[in-house]
């Protein structure tokens, strides 16, 4: 190492000087220009091969995203301070920029001619030919020289180029740059065209280490995005939610995000969280739905002599769960309690095989009557689906002799015509299907409001209550069978 310390270090750019600086515990957090790097540094007495051995070492990786962030700033600060520098260059200084770099790239170095040089020179040399030795050697330097001359400027416009398509695609995202990194970009810009090779190779350093860590940080920001919503989707999944399109959506994303296409990877990721977020809601409402099928499957065992008290307090339970929005324990306990329901049933129905027949005598009768008040309603416009769903559901059962299903989804047709009662006679209302009784009153409620039903019924359309005259047509009904054993589920 020479004599002072200085001129060594004051070939090296500001961010080594501040790794070494790093290293050996010396406070440049005044310093503002290179000199004052240099300055505190060569305090240190340090050896020139102290100084290698640093910069020599990898760089450190894998730090914490936020670390990385805040780091972006630091790494600039002398430039975004000087008030006499624009932000961004002039429209017409940009333009010869542009051209500039699209020249040079035009021109990529070769350095094939100097290793040929070097290596005819190296031979005559050991043949004993020294004279053209030394004139090989000589032609192989200058080529060299001028060929590195041609490399610098070709690899600054390589990296210039690259930061701006990488900052133009940040932007898209966010909708602005930040301020350090269009200053970075300006300055790299300027040195290129005009400035001292010093000054280009600072400018350049700072807005590679700016480029990285602006990359860096937005992966790890797009990183936390897709854990997060992987997360998600896990525990959508855990209580049986389809996922599949959300799923696609964000492998798309991810093809996305390697191309650096940054407005799409977020478009992507915002699509698959809503997909899922429609799953699951639907998912929701299929677990709700469960509820009044797991209960007419309570009904209907109790109905057969099972003991369900325990089944009740259970289903209580599960739609505890439910509000709490645990689904996948309330979509467990909704299974286990309708298996175990149905096991009781079916165990009742072998103790006594006239059960059998009566429940799917009673199936059917059920059918009888409220098939038809559902395709009414269905023909008024309103949803009656869902009870005819179940109303095939009980047919299938009956022809397969099957009373355990057919008992309790005849349990789940009355309940659905009991709930759309009211609606359903406000309709048969305005089409004149049904008639007032004028100044009858109703013997519960006492109010005028009888209605007499095409099969001569009158009806409280205010209270439900119904009276059977006397030309009234109605269906015998099924006795309910009172069974002399009962079973106790066991839980």
């Amino acid at each position: 190492m020479t004599d002072d310390p200085r001129n060594f270090l004051n070939q090296l750019t500001i961010w080594k000087l501040k790794a070494v600086a790093e290293e050996f515990g010396v406070d440049v957090s005044n310093c503002k220009f290179k000199r004052d790097f240099v300055q505190k540094i060569a305090a240190k007495r340090l050896t020139e091969e102290q100084v290698r051995n640093v910069l020599s070492r990898p760089k450190k990786r894998g730090g914490e995203p936020e670390q990385d962030v805040k780091a972006i700033g630091k790494e600039i600060e002398s430039i975004a301070r000087s008030p006499t520098e624009p932000l961004e260059l002039p429209r017409k200084e940009e333009e010869s920029v542009e051209k500039h770099l699209d020249e040079a790239l035009m021109l990529r170095p070769a350095l094939f001619d100097v290793d040929s040089k070097a290596q005819a020179a190296y031979s005559k040399m050991i043949l004993g030919d020294y004279y053209d030795a030394i004139k090989l050697n000589r032609e192989a330097r200058l080529k060299g020289l001028e060929d590195f001359s041609s490399f610098q400027v070709y690899s600054a416009a390589v990296s210039i180029r690259a930061a701006d398509e990488l900052f133009s695609r940040l932007v898209s995202e966010k909708g602005q740059l930040d301020p350090i990194l269009r200053t970075a970009l300006a300055e790299a810009k300027r040195a290129f065209i005009n400035g001292p090779p010093k000054r280009r190779e600072e400018t350049l350093e700072s807005l590679e280490v700016l480029s990285t860590k602006a990359y860096d940080a937005f992966m790890a920001n797009t990183e936390k995005e897709e854990a997060e919503l992987m997360g998600l989707l896990a525990d959508y999944e855990s209580f049986g939610t389809r996922t599949d399109e959300s799923r696609r959506y964000m492998e798309i994303a991810s093809q996305a995000k390697r191309s650096m296409n940054v407005a799409e990877h977020s478009k992507l990721l915002k699509d698959a969280r809503d997909r899922a977020e429609r799953a699951k809601d639907l998912r929701m409402k299929e677990i709700k739905n469960t509820f009044p099928i797991v209960r007419a499957a309570t009904i209907a065992a109790r109905d057969a002599g099972v003991e369900t008290s325990t089944a009740e307090s259970r289903l209580e339970e599960a739609r505890k769960a439910y509000d709490d929005g645990a689904f996948a324990r309330a979509v467990e306990m909704l299974a286990s309690i309708e298996r175990q329901v149905d096991a009781a049933h079916l165990g009742q129905i072998r103790e006594k095989r006239e059960l059998e027949a009566r429940q799917l005598e009673s199936a059917r009768t059920t059918l009888a009557t409220h098939e038809p008040i559902l395709l009414e309603a269905s023909q008024y416009g309103l949803e009656a689906g869902e009870g005819l769903v179940h109303v095939n559901t009980t047919k299938t059962a009956i022809d397969r002799k099957d009373p355990v299903t057919a008992a309790k989804h005849s349990v789940r047709v009355k309940d659905i015509v009991q709930s759309m009662e009211k609606d359903l006679d406000a309709k048969r209302i305005d089409r004149g299907v049904i008639k007032r009784v004028e100044g009858a009153k109703c013997e519960k409620c006492g109010q005028e409001a009888l209605y007499t039903y095409p099969d001569r019924t009158e009806k409280c359309v205010k209270c439900g209550q119904k009276t059977v005259t006397a030309a009234a047509q109605t269906p015998s009904e099924t006795p309910r069978l009172e069974p002399k054993k009962k079973w106790v589920l066991r839980w």
